[in-house]
Order: structure tokens, then C-alpha cells, then sequence
């Protein structure tokens, strides 16, 4: 992707990142310094140049995106799992670079210190609209974590996190391959439990 295109923000953008990566994307959250960054699916669903996300943005970006009746819940929840340490998962709306909705299926996890402190939190999305067009918006911290593939999502953000620590571009390759099929399962997984809703 030459610089001018990395640039852009667009329907057409997101449509090739989309097919690209089979509609799954990864993202970062630096909670210390609010930078959040993401690839190319996870930027352009959120209005967000790939460039952009690269060098990192605030979350108050990142949530101006999500639809309007479904943004105060989402950012809640969230913060809920930002302060405690834990998980979610969560479906909304999001308005796409030429105002088209778009629903999107969201794991995260957020890491802290020693301390208690918030440290770091990452996470699978999955766009969802062919299989969901209607139906409410959710977002629940998980609790017992009893479902296998919530179980493995979050050792595969665990595993993701210490890798990129290490910096082991062939391994981070590989628990991205594998956090891209749970994603893909957990989103599947989100359709059948929905089922009536979303048609």
C-alpha cells in the first residue's frame, strides 16, 4: 500500500481491507498514554486512517464512531473492564467512512500492574453485517470465563501481548493467524446465540 493510500479513509478502503483480512481485525489500547492503535480493518471501520492508527489515537476517537443510541453503553462497559482488569464482548453499530452502518462483533481484554493500575488492552473485531441487521446492540464484562473459545481468546491476547514484548515478528504472525479463527468462531458463535435477532 503506497503512503497516499494508507492515507485514506473511504468505503472503497475498507471494502479491500475487509476482503483482505476476511472481515478481522486486531487492536492495541496503551491505557497509560490513551494510544490505541490498530490494523487496516479495525482503523477504517472507525473512521481512522490506517496511518493514523499506526502512530495511535485517543479512545474518544475510536468511540465517535460507534452509532449514537449505542456509543454510552459500549464506552461503559468498557471502562467497567478497563478498571477491573477483565474481558468483554460486546455487538454494535458503527458508521462507516461514507455514513453506511456497519455492525461489528468486539472481544478485549485489558491487562494491569502489580499495582492495580490499567496497563494495556487488546482485542479481536469482527464485522458482522451480512449475518446482523437488526436487532439490539450488547456489551457484558464477562465473568466466569466457563466458554471454551472466551477461555482461548483471552490466553491467545495474553500470549499475543508477550510476544510483541519480545518482539518476534514470525511468532506474532503466528498468535495473530490464530487470534484471526477465534475471532472468526467467537463471531460465529455470537450469530447462533442471536439467531432470532438478527435477521
Amino acid at each position: 500500500m503506497d503512503q497516499a493510500a494508507d492515507d485514506v479513509v473511504s468505503e472503497a478502503a475498507l471494502a479491500a481491507a475487509l476482503e483482505t483480512s476476511g472481515g478481522v481485525g486486531f487492536w492495541m489500547w496503551d491505557i497509560r498514554a490513551d494510544m490505541a492503535r490498530a490494523d487496516s480493518v479495525s482503523a477504517l471501520l472507525f473512521n481512522i486512517s490506517p496511518a493514523r492508527s499506526r502512530d495511535g489515537v485517543s479512545l474518544s476517537e475510536i468511540l465517535e464512531a460507534i452509532h449514537p443510541d449505542d456509543q454510552a453503553h459500549i464506552a461503559q462497559v468498557i471502562l467497567d473492564c478497563v478498571q477491573s482488569g477483565s474481558s468483554y464482548t460486546a455487538e454494535y453499530r458503527v458508521c462507516s467512512p461514507a455514513g453506511r452502518l456497519r455492525w461489528v462483533f468486539t472481544r478485549g481484554h485489558f491487562y494491569l500492574d502489580e499495582h492495580g493500575r490499567p496497563t494495556t488492552g487488546r482485542g479481536v473485531i469482527v464485522e458482522i453485517s451480512d449475518s446482523k441487521s437488526a436487532g439490539p446492540a450488547f456489551a457484558q464484562r464477562d465473568g466466569s470465563l466457563i466458554d471454551a473459545l472466551n477461555r482461548a481468546a483471552d490466553l491467545c491476547l495474553s500470549l499475543h501481548n508477550a510476544v510483541s514484548q519480545v518482539e518476534d515478528a514470525p511468532i506474532l504472525a503466528l498468535t495473530e493467524t490464530l487470534l484471526l479463527e477465534i475471532g472468526r468462531h467467537l463471531a460465529q458463535q455470537q450469530r447462533i446465540a442471536h439467531g432470532p435477532a438478527m435477521h
